[in-house]
Order: C-alpha cells, then structure tokens, then sequence
C-alpha cells in the first residue's frame, strides 16, 4: 500500500505540472509540449492516477482479472486517490502559493494582496 501511496504522490505531481505548464504557454504547440512530457512521463513509468484506474481496472476485471470490487476500493482507488490529493493541495498547490502566492507573502511578513 506504501508503494501504491508514493506512486499516486508522483504520478499527480506531474499531472499537476502538465497543467501549470500548459498554462504557462503561450501557443498552442508549447501547451501540448508541456502537457505531453510529463503526462508521457507518468504513463511511461507506470505510476498511479485515480481516474486512470478508474477506468483500467474495472475493464481489467470485466476481462477476468481476478480483482475483487472491494479490493479494488481499499487497496488501490482509496490510497491513489489520497496520494493524488496531496500532490495536487500540497506539494504543487501549496509550493506555488508559498512561492508566488499569499502563504508565501505570510511567510515574509508581508501584507496580502
């Protein structure tokens, strides 16, 4: 479950970086640019994304795989999504609001904009 955790925490941060890259482009071909090579990157690598399993182990288990609804649930769709949900709040959200944002400004002392 450990490992289904950090692979969720990875895989949504570069999910997360593929959208602020693409909307830190100016033209259509470095949106795709920056959403290709890190969503390439986490299919690539194998990593864990909740609306991707979503669909992937249901149809693997329509096919028979020997994957149970509730071990589906609690053993991965559960722990995925946590480990999604912290890379999208925490570490790319709350990193660029510290870095650019009013938790940043707090940290410095200054007056929120």
């Amino acid at each position: 479950m450990q490992q289904v955790l950090v692979r969720s925490v990875l895989c949504n941060w570069l999910v997360c970086l593929a959208v602020w890259m693409a909307l830190a482009a100016n033209n259509l071909p470095g949106k795709l640019m920056g959403m290709w090579m890190p969503v390439t990157a986490f299919v690539t690598v194998g990593l864990e994304h909740s609306i991707a399993n979503m669909w992937v182990i249901p149809i693997g288990m329509a096919l028979g795989a020997p994957v149970s609804a509730g071990a589906f649930l609690t053993a991965n769709l559960i722990p995925v999504t946590l480990g999604n949900v912290f890379a999208g709040a925490v570490l790319t959200a709350g990193s660029y609001s510290l870095a650019f944002g009013r938790l940043g400004a707090a940290f410095n002392g200054e007056a929120a904009k």
